[in-house]
């Protein structure tokens, strides 16, 4: 894993920056890319926005729920536990997930999903990961007990 705590303040910054763009490149080409809404199947269209609806309510409840803990690269000093905290350990992860594949079965861009399958994913797991190991080296045991009390 990377020591997040090793790296220079440019790195840390080009991080900071490239993360949430790859979040925000499938959308701008799902946006200007060709549409086959639902793949030709209106049921997908309304079934796609439904999950990336709930999508973006977890992912904003999440937020919400993190305040100033809120971060990019791990680390705090602090363990949330509250709200959907109580029940997901990656809420917003999941949540970009959930957005990204709804947003993207309801345009009906085959490529778009597979961008999700081979970088959002694999990018979320990563992160999950990384920040796991760095909140068990700060927070100990607390953290420990709190993994074995959620779910992603």
């Amino acid at each position: 894993m990377i020591d997040f705590k090793s790296l220079s303040s440019n790195q840390r910054f080009v991080l900071n920056i490239l993360v949430p763009l790859s979040y925000l490149f499938p959308l701008v080409l799902a946006y200007l890319g060709p549409k086959n809404f639902g793949f030709g199947f209106p049921g997908l269209v309304y079934a796609g926005l439904s999950v990336g609806a709930v999508g973006v309510l977890l992912w904003i409840a999440a937020t919400w729920t993190l305040g100033s803990s809120l971060a990019v690269l791990p680390g705090t000093d602090q363990l949330v536990t509250k709200g959907v905290y109580r029940v997901f350990r990656h809420p917003i992860y999941v949540g970009i997930v959930l957005t990204l594949t709804g947003l993207f079965i309801a345009c009906g861009s085959a490529l778009c999903l597979v961008y999700v399958l081979v970088v959002v994913i694999p990018l979320n797991i990563f992160r999950a990961r990384a920040e796991e190991q760095v909140l068990l080296q700060q927070l100990g045991p607390p953290y420990q007990r709190y993994r074995d009390s959620t779910i992603l």
